[in-house]
């Protein structure tokens, strides 16, 4: 039996959170192409409207900042007022903001807490009771092997993903009607590593990344979309609390400090 026949979502509404690129594009376009009715959302919303076609056609494509606490509750009046319900939901927007702890700035250091850690407890705070009437509904947090490894400027974020993880597993004696989990990715082929570099020099960090990875590649967003399909399905309906590393090996092969 294939992928398809086993991960079916047919009937499934998935709501996922920056959805207009990298990762999460790429967990809207599988579970869309396996009969979900997907909610698409991103603070980008023409990137939103660019990939619409990825989304399936009964997609509700819907502009959110995962960091406002006002957007979120307007997306989730939205659903209510549409007499929509939520399976699954998958936390997942995210931003890269490099720093030295020397050079933090509270600016700075607030965007990635109210995006990475505040967003994704108050999207399972205003979401969750539209999911609580379905069966095996789940919620899947997106942290990074960021949780526990050791990375030059990227104290906060670090933090960030760990808080996000930890969560995670508070969340499953709080709300026991749903199921959560965390997936931590490695290095992944995304965008959002234009933050580290461009041109030659990007193709540069991809190839670091690719080497110090024990399966001989950098990851693709399809990897971590194959894990999502997985924990939101019927094959799962037992793994609850669990965090995954989708990461080829990188964080048992290698030294803690990385980049």
């Amino acid at each position: 039996m294939g992928s398809e026949a086993v991960h079916d979502f047919n009937g499934k509404t998935v709501l996922i959170t920056g959805a207009a690129s990298g990762i999460g594009l790429g967990i809207s376009r599988a579970f869309a192409q396996r009969g979900a009715s997907v909610v698409a959302t991103d603070i980008n919303a023409e990137g939103l409207e660019r990939q619409r076609g990825d989304y399936g056609q009964d997609a509700l494509v819907q502009e959110m900042d995962a960091g406002s606490e006002d957007s979120i509750l307007r997306v989730a009046a939205l659903l209510k007022a549409r007499s929509m319900n939520v399976d699954v939901l998958v936390n997942n927007a995210g931003l890269a903001r490099l720093e030295a702890l020397d050079a933090l700035t509270e600016a700075a250091m607030d965007l990635q807490w109210k995006v990475l850690l505040r967003g994704p407890m108050l999207c399972v705070k205003y979401l969750s009771p539209l999911m609580v009437s379905q069966a095996n509904a789940s919620v899947i947090n997106i942290a990074s092997i960021a949780a526990t490894i050791q990375a030059r400027r990227h104290a906060v974020y670090c933090a960030c993903k760990a808080g996000i993880t930890k969560f995670t597993q508070d969340a499953v004696k709080e709300m026991p009607a749903l199921r959560f989990n965390t997936i931590q990715p490695g290095f992944i082929d995304t965008p959002i590593l234009e933050a580290y570099a461009t041109g030659s020099e990007l193709e540069a960090v991809k190839n670091d990344f690719a080497s110090r990875t024990p399966v001989g590649r950098m990851g693709r967003v399809e990897d971590i979309a194959d894990a999502c399909l997985f924990l939101a399905s019927d094959s799962a309906t037992f793994i609850n609390g669990a965090t995954l590393k989708v990461d080829g090996g990188v964080t048992v092969a290698n030294s803690l400090e990385f980049l």
